[in-house]
């Protein structure tokens, strides 16, 4: 049987790559070979590492193809001074001549050398190399795709080839810059190449959703080419449905090369608005005496200038100084937000609003449990805040005597919502009471 090797033109317009998060990708590549008419062989070899094996499907336009093979017998020097037990060799060992002999171990940390006089063992670490004198091995370099062909023609064949590969990923990223109550929120995409293959102007797509994984891998959706929209003068990622999740179509071809992140825009940036409450969380007979955690809300919605899905990623929060410039104020893990939903962003803890909570009374019986709770907020800006208290009881329990109105959230959480003008303090007292059989 003929064997024929590939021809790759200097660009290659149909090349396109869907990335999926967790570690894997669908890679789409035009391929192009030389063969005469009859039965012949064709291969592939610039495949990645992690190539899944099952996964690579060839689609020929002008032959018939009969088999496909993955060959990744890949040369290794361990695996082939092992396949040369009990075969002349040649090591060299640092500061020391030439040894020659019959190599007898090759495994582990030691190599043992039968020479016309005695048996040699040497430890790995002393060797500078080993050879044989075999002109006979042609080394694999890497792995390699075949199949087994019948073209009715003399000349240029053209398939498409589509494989499922690791060493992939994208991450949704956000800037976050907040300005009074208003923020500009910057959406881009960290897409990053891990593998040990190149990339040369492909046309890229992110997928965002949970997938369904068999025997702990994601098992990507499979979908036809879409068209390109019309650059514009910000390039942003085309947004539309795709089935249960969504498909991000970068506009412009890119190169992600090996070991290499690139990071694109995914919509243009918005202005948003955005409202921030601090939080004060207690337990029980839990004191505690220390700043309170800082809340962001964003509303995903028409009205605040969004309505889009926005993928799971890390966001930075940023403030603008007096003088305009930027300063980072922390960072937080976006959930994947639907549209129409609301966010929650951990923005730290404030310096100068402060709560203090205190176990006034505690009386524990045989079938009863009663604890009176004080709760100090005080606001040192010199601004307006607004205050959530956050609860947690256990158990069946009912509040007596609470000096502020309060907001049952579940079984287990009250809330007391308190607004704070600047330089102001409040005390909030209540009582518990539990009661069992």
């Amino acid at each position: 049987m003929k064997k024929w090797i590939i021809m790759l033109p200097l660009l290659l317009l149909g090349q396109s790559m869907t990335v999926y998060k967790d570690n894997i990708a669908l890679v789409k590549t035009p391929i192009y070979w030389s063969v005469q008419s009859g039965l012949s062989e064709i291969t592939y070899d610039q495949l990645p590492g992690g190539l899944f094996p099952e996964s690579p499907f060839l689609s020929l336009q002008d032959a018939t193809i009969h088999y496909q093979r993955y060959n990744n017998n890949v040369f290794n020097g361990d695996k082939y001074f092992s396949d040369k037990l009990g075969q002349f060799v040649y090591i060299k060992i640092h500061n020391e001549k030439i040894h020659e002999g019959t190599l007898i171990e090759a495994k582990g940390n030691n190599i043992s050398l039968r020479t016309r006089k005695d048996i040699l063992t040497i430890a790995r670490s002393k060797v500078d190399y080993m050879y044989t004198r075999d002109q006979v091995t042609v080394p694999q370099l890497r792995p390699e795709l075949a199949w087994d062909i019948d073209s009715p023609m003399t000349g240029t064949i053209s398939g498409e080839l589509v494989y499922l590969s690791g060493g992939f990923d994208w991450n949704a990223v956000y800037r976050f810059v907040m300005n009074g109550n208003r923020a500009e929120l910057i959406s881009e995409a960290v897409v990053s190449n891990s593998s040990n293959i190149d990339y040369s102007n492909y046309s890229l797509k992110l997928v965002e959703g949970n997938l369904q994984k068999k025997g702990g891998r994601s098992v990507p959706v499979y979908r036809a080419e879409a068209r390109m929209s019309a650059m514009t003068a910000t390039p942003v990622a085309a947004e539309e449905q795709l089935g249960d999740f969504y498909i991000y179509s970068l506009p412009e071809r890119i190169d992600l090369n090996r070991s290499q992140s690139v990071t694109v825009r995914l919509y243009e940036p918005r202005n948003v608005g955005y409202t921030k409450t601090y939080v004060f969380e207690n337990t029980e007979q839990s004191k505690k005496e220390e700043p309170l955690k800082i809340e962001i809300k964003l509303a995903n919605t028409v009205d605040n200038n969004l309505d889009i899905p926005l993928p799971r990623g890390k966001i930075s929060l940023y403030l603008k100084s007096s003088d305009g410039s930027l300063e980072f104020a922390g960072e937080d893990e976006l959930k994947q937000v639907p549209r129409g939903e609301k966010t929650t962003i951990s923005a730290g803890r404030a310096f100068d609003v402060l709560g203090k909570r205190t176990v006034l009374h505690y009386d524990r019986q045989r079938k009863s449990e009663e604890a009176s709770i004080e709760i100090v907020v005080k606001n040192k800006r010199d601004e307006k805040v607004e205050i959530r208290l956050v609860e947690q009881i256990h158990g069946d329990w009912v509040i007596r005597n609470a000096s502020e109105d309060y907001i049952k959230k579940d079984a287990s959480t009250i809330h007391f919502p308190l607004t704070l003008d600047a330089g102001d303090s409040k005390t909030v007292t209540y009582t518990y009471r539990k009661e069992w059989k």
